[in-house]
This record gives structure tokens, C-alpha cells and sequence, in this order.
């Protein structure tokens, strides 16, 4: 049959709930919903992405089971204990689960957890039988769904794998064509920003898929190592266009095709290059291999070029060079991938040392947070008499307050909705239909009809979370069991729980800061104004100066903020409804987000050319005006720490161009005192590298106040009810 995708899906999905309810059945255990709900979560668009979650469900599964059974017989008779390393337990899940790796195994420890800590009492046997029935019950969901995702319609994560590593390097290919145009004075820029975003884009879905292709594919299983080189190969080409797509601005008023005489030679090669890795990658042979090619400098050109075109100058072909190293890099990667003979490999780069532990502090607030709806689910629950729900409220609450504290963006009442319909439809079924079935058979084609339903209607990888929530109150309305029984008042107090849990997590929303997208913003800036701020300072130590531990630590944190920060700002800003802040439109805000990745791509730059040696002639020299400088620089990042709006694009430029100014007269004083030979080539390029450093930050500073000049910021700041 010529069936549609999402209607082949969903007939699995079906199927699967539908044996799983009948194997549990016949084998007289009780709450067989389990199995179902197993199915529920499990079921994704391949086999590889639902055996990832799947093994990920069962393992936590095993994890939260150990956790509460040994609560339980540590603190079986001291409730209070109990509940604070419940919650202790349940905050250091919300944390991990924050992080980039297994989300859904933390997210179901804390979750199963709860649930056998809830349900199994403070009697030991009850809570062992309970646990040992969640996992055998989570197994049978997960066994049922694989075979049914193995033997019928299997959907292999291996073809949309490759298509999208496909799609991404051609992305990638295109984006380079558009920056070397912009580079010559001929392109587009918005081509390039849009195709910068879908870069992004497709380089999220390869990492996605990637994991999902190691599940269901030996070829790419086997050669697992090579495709996470290749990952990050392709993430540090993205990273390199962008600091590449940064320096042109310093570029502008020079003639770099006669400052670098053989650059369309060189850009020539690199795009060959990545036009034989959309090639291989297309399991095509690549009609050559790498050509070396150095990108030339015409010294006395660039001798005669002020410093700081000097500076600008060194960083551009600092960042093609690199270029050149990852092309070949990923040639090399992609050849030995695709088995059309192993290139002259190019060799990786050292490891960096392990950093310090630094914590996070949006990590830690998640934390926090979920711990405080415990609480209060936990308080309510023995406080006020004849709860809806009863130790539901808890158990559900957890898992729902999890997931909405991991994702801020989304309001609590986002959900309230798809909820509250979820429980209509599935009441419906348990009122009007279920009672009529006298058998398994209508049972099972009643499972079979409402899981179909729900899928396909809620097929749209947007639609997911209605999907989630529509199986799982479906489910556990449902309530199927061997010996049923009809009540109405078990749907109206499951229908009432919910209303309470939405209250409580509602309650913890503000606490402690505003959930509203430009508050939190706003609060974003600040941290990462003051991050810029102490990174800006230990500029200012002495050469020969060793940081403590703890100054090490403190370095580190704030390296990890001024990284993270602009990604995390970006998550917000399309949540930020510009229709109600007016002086405020979405392309401000985006042109906010991109002169912060900006600003941040300075500052890294700034620390890996303090970290080469210098000649130590000029920096004696020049230490006095570079300090001044960077004095000057912190106190701007002090200010806008507290005001996002304290700088002025006009008074910027005008400070830079004297600091230029200054600095030029200076360092061609220096340079004319300097004998001749006493200054190498490598220190000269390491000297200018770190003056075009300075200079970018400065410059980076200036684009972020045009950038910010016409957003009304007192608008972000006012109270309002929504």
C-alpha cells in the first residue's frame, strides 16, 4: 500500500501501544498503562532515534528505581529527610538534564523516582514490588515498540543522515562563496545571513541525527570515532567563517588583492575543496587531492600600511589560514570516511588540558526551582485534605516542572491548554465508550484508534508536545486494567489535578527573577557585561604574574559565560513580543544577538593572542598606553553591566579613533627606535595580531551601541500584565 509517512507511523505507534496493552493483560499485571506509556515516549520518526530514547528510558528507569528504593530503606519513618533528599536528588537530575548530553536519561531518573517514592510508600515491600513492575512494565513498552519498529516499515536513520551531512557541507560551501564575496566588495550580505542561519540549522539536525544513525546503522556504529572528528571539523569551520566574516570590517579600506597577491588562487583552492567534499559525500571519487598553497603577503605593501591596517590585516589572513588547515582537515576526514584512500592526514590538534569544574548558574536556578515545586506539591499534599490527584500531584508535577524549567521560554499556561483538551478527549473514551467494550477485541481497537488518532493528528515535529500529552493522558485516564471500574469522579479528579500542579509550577515562575523574555534579557546582559568586564581585567596583570586556584576558577567561569551567554540571549530573543514594545523590532533584537557573538569572537581572540609571545622591547614600551587603554575598556563594560543603553555609538567611534590615534603615533615611535633584526618576523606578526585584537574589541564595542541606539530599553523594563 502507498501509505504516507505519518500515516505509517502512526499505524506502528498503534500497533505497538495495542500489543503492549494486551501482553500485559494476559499476563494479569497490574497497571499496564506503564507499558503504554513506554510506547508513548519511545516512538520517534526512526529506529535509531527511538532506540536511542529508548535505551536512555530504560536505564534511567533502572537508575531512579535504585534511588528510591534506597530512600525509602534509609528514611522509611522520617518523612522530612526523605522529602529533602528526594528534592536533593530531583535538583541534581534538573541540572544535568539543563546540560547537552542525555537530557532524557536524567529527565526520567528523577521522574521514576518520584514515582516510586510516591506510590510505594513507606513500606518497603510495597516500594520493591512497585519498582520491580515500572521497570518489567517500561521493558515490555520498549521490547513491543522495537520489534513492531524493526519488522514492519522500518525507517532507517542511515539516508536522512547522510542527506543531511550532505546538505550542510553544501550549505557550508555556499556560505564560504558568500563571505569571499563580501571579502572582494561583491556580495550580498543578505544572502549570507540567511544562509549563515541555515547553517545553523542543519548543523543541530547532524548532530541530532548522528547519534540516531550510531543506533540503527553498523557502517556508521563502526565508524562512530571518525564521524565525531568530522562533527568537530564541521563545528570549527563554522566558527572559523564566522571570526573570518568578523575581520572584514578592519579590511575595508585596504586592497587586499594586492596586499595578498595570490588570494583567488588560494580562495580558489579552498572552494575546490569543499566542493570535493560535497562530492565524496555524494560517494563520488574526488577527481584531486589538496594542492599545498600558502597564502601569500606582499611585504613591502604591507610594510608601507599604517599598524593598525597592519593589525587588521594580520588577523584576516590569520583567520584564512585556518581556514586552509580545516579544509584540508576535512578532505582528509571525508576521504577516509567514504573510503576513496587515506589523504596525507593533517594532524589534530592537541587536546586543551581538562578545565575546572564551573558551574551554571541558569543550571543552578533550574535546579532550584524544580526543588521548590517538590516542595510546595509535597506540602500541599499533606496539608490540604482530600487533594485531587492525592500523591499524584507530586509525581506529576515533577516531571512537568522539569521540563518547563529547562525551557524558560515556554509559559506555564503554554501547556495548560494541550493538556486540558488531552484530558477531554481521552474522559470521552472512558465515559462513553469503554464501558460498552466486553472484550479485549474492542479494547484493542479502541487503543488501536485513539493512539492512531492522536498520532496522526499530531504528526508535525512541532506538535510533539501535543502529541506526548495527548498519549499520555489517554492513557492514563484510561486506566486499563483487568478488573475495571467506571467512575466519573476519576476523571474529574484527574481533570482537577492538573489545574493544581499548573498553579503550583505557575507560583515558582517569578521566583526569583521575571520569566519575561526581556527581563531576562536584560538580566542576561548584565552577566555578560560583567563577564567582559573581569576578562577585560586580568589583561591588565603583569606578564609574569601566576593566578591563584581560585582566580583560575574565577577565569574559567567567566570564559564559559561569555561563550555561552550569546547563545542563550538568542534562545530568548523570539520570544521577546516586539508588538508591545514599541521603539524595539525583531531585527534589532537579531542585530542585538549577532554584535554580542561578535563581541565575544573579540574577546577570544583578544586571549589566544596574549597567550603568543610578544617582543618584549615593544610591550615594555607600549605597556603603559596598552593599560590605559584597557582601563578605558572595563570601565565601558562596568556600565553597561548596569545599563545596557550607557554607550553611544557617536562618543565611541570618536574615543577609538583618538585611542588609534595615539596608539599609532606611539607604536611607530617604538618601531623606529627598535634596531634592525632585533624584531623577528613571528614576533612583528604576534605584535600586530594582538593590536588588531584591542582594536577589535573597541570596534566590536562601537557595533553593539549602533546596534542597541534605537531600542527603547525603558520599554523592557516596565511592569506590565499580560
Amino acid at each position: 500500500m502507498n501509505l504516507s509517512r505519518k500515516t505509517r507511523e502512526s499505524i506502528k505507534t498503534a500497533l505497538a501501544m495495542t500489543l503492549a496493552y494486551g501482553i500485559a493483560l494476559s499476563m494479569d499485571w497490574d497497571r499496564p498503562y506503564w507499558a503504554g506509556f513506554a510506547v508513548a515516549m519511545i516512538s520517534l520518526a526512526t529506529i535509531g532515534q527511538s532506540f536511542n530514547k529508548a535505551a536512555l528510558r530504560m536505564i534511567g528507569t533502572l537508575m531512579g528505581m535504585g534511588v528510591a528504593l534506597t530512600l525509602i530503606a534509609l528514611f522509611a519513618q522520617d518523612r522530612w529527610p526523605f522529602i529533602l533528599f528526594l528534592s536533593i536528588w530531583i535538583g541534581l537530575c534538573t541540572y544535568m538534564m539543563a546540560g547537552t548530553k542525555r537530557q532524557y536519561f536524567w529527565h526520567v531518573s528523577a521522574f521514576v523516582c518520584a514515582i516510586i517514592c510516591m506510590d510505594g510508600g513507606p513500606d518497603p515491600v510495597n516500594a520493591f514490588d512497585t519498582a520491580i513492575l515500572r521497570a518489567q512494565e517500561t521493558g515490555l513498552g520498549i521490547l513491543v515498540y522495537s520489534l513492531v519498529a524493526i519488522f514492519l516499515w522500518p525507517s532507517s536513520s542511515r539516508a536522512g543522515f547522510e542527506a543531511a551531512v550532505g546538505k550542510l557541507a553544501a550549505t557550508q560551501h555556499q556560505l564560504y562563496r558568500a563571505y569571499l564575496d563580501l571579502m572582494n566588495g561583491t556580495g550580498d550580505i543578505g544572502k549570507a545571513q540567511s544562509l549563515k542561519a541555515q547553517a545553523i540549522q542543519e548543523q543541530a539536525r547532524f548532530s541530532q541525527l548522528l547519534g540516531a544513525a550510531q543506533g540503527d546503522s553498523y557502517e556508521v556504529h563502526e565508524r562512530r570515532q571518525a564521524w565525531r572528528r568530522y562533527q568537530g571539523q564541521v563545528v570549527a569551520l563554522g566558527e572559523t567563517l564566522e571570526r573570518w566574516h568578523d575581520s572584514f570590517a578592519g579590511l575595508q579600506a585596504l586592497d587586499v588583492q594586492r596586499l595578498l597577491p595570490n588570494l583567488a588562487a588560494f580562495g580558489g583552492e579552498l572552494d575546490l575543496r569543499l566542493g570535493q567534499i560535497e562530492h565524496m559525500l555524494a560517494n563520488q571519487r574526488p577527481a584531486q587531492q589538496p594542492t599545498a598553497i600558502e597564502l601569500a603577503l606582499d611585504e613591502e605593501a604591507a610594510r608601507a600600511l599604517p599598524h593598525f591596517h597592519k593589525a587588521a590585516l594580520a588577523i584576516g589572513r590569520k583567520q584564512l589560514q585556518r581556514l586552509e588547515i580545516l579544509t584540508r582537515s576535512l578532505f582528509n576526514s571525508v576521504s577516509d570516511l567514504k573510503g576513496f584512500g587515506q589523504s596525507i592526514a593533517v594532524p589534530d590538534a592537541a587536546a586543551p588540558p581538562p578545565a575546572p569544574f564551573v558551574p551554571d548558574p541558569d543550571r543552578i536556578m533550574a535546579a532550584f526551582r524544580v526543588m521548590l515545586i517538590l516542595w510546595l506539591a509535597w506540602l500541599t499534599l499533606i496539608y490540604v485534605n482530600g487533594i485531587p490527584g492525592g500523591a499524584g500531584v507530586v509525581s506529576m508535577a515533577v516531571p512537568i516542572g522539569m521540563a518547563l524549567v529547562t525551557m524558560p521560554q515556554v509559559s506555564v499556561w503554554q501547556l495548560f491548554k494541550p493538556v486540558m483538551t488531552s484530558v477531554l478527549f481521552a474522559g470521552s473514551l472512558y465515559i462513553f465508550v469503554m464501558p460498552k467494550l466486553s472484550s479485549f477485541t474492542g479494547l484493542g481497537l479502541m487503543i488501536f484508534a485513539a493512539t492512531f488518532t492522536i498520532c496522526y493528528l499530531f504528526a508535525a515535529p512541532r506538535q510533539m508536545l501535543g502529541r506526548a500529552f495527548g498519549l499520555a493522558m489517554f492513557v492514563v485516564i484510561a486506566g486499563i486494567s483487568n478488573e475495571q471500574t467506571y467512575s466519573f469522579l476519576s476523571v474529574a479528579n484527574t481533570a482537577l489535578m492538573f489545574p493544581t500542579v499548573f498553579l503550583i509550577i505557575a507560583a515558582t515562575a517569578y521566583i526569583p527573577f521575571s520569566p519575561r523574555p526581556e527581563r531576562a534579557v536584560l538580566r542576561l546582559l548584565g552577566r555578560f557585561f560583567r563577564s567582559n568586564e573581569y576578562l577585560i581585567s586580568i589583561t591588565l596583570q603583569d606578564p609574569g604574574y601566576a593566578p591563584s586556584h581560585l582566580e583560575q576558577w574565577k577565569q574559567a567561569f567567566h570564559a564559559r559565560e561569555l561563550a555561552t551567554l550569546p547563545q542563550k540571549i538568542g534562545t530568548w530573543a523570539p520570544h521577546i513580543d516586539t508588538s508591545t514594545l514599541p521603539g524595539t523590532s525583531p531585527e534589532q533584537v537579531q542585530s542585538l544577538v549577532t554584535s554580542l557573538q561578535v563581541l565575544t569572537y573579540r574577546m577570544q581572540e583578544l586571549d589566544e593572542a596574549r597567550g603568543n609571545p610578544q617582543a618584549q622591547q615593544l610591550v615594555k614600551e607600549l605597556l603603559a598606553d596598552f593599560r590605559a587603554w584597557r582601563l578605558r575598556v572595563q570601565q565601558t563594560f562596568q556600565r553597561l553591566s548596569q545599563d545596557p543603553a550607557a554607550g553611544e555609538q557617536a562618543i565611541f567611534r570618536t574615543r577609538l579613533n583618538e585611542i588609534m590615534k595615539h596608539l599609532e603615533a606611539r607604536t611607530r615611535d617604538t618601531l623606529d627606535k627598535t634596531p634592525d633584526g632585533q624584531l623577528g618576523d613571528r614576533d612583528e606578526e604576534n605584535f600586530y595580531r594582538l593590536l588588531g585584537a584591542y582594536r577589535g574589541v573597541s570596534e566590536a564595542l562601537v557595533d553593539y551601541a549602533g546596534s542597541t541606539g534605537g531600542i527603547d530599553w525603558a520599554r523592557w523594563r516596565e511592569e506590565r500584565f499580560a
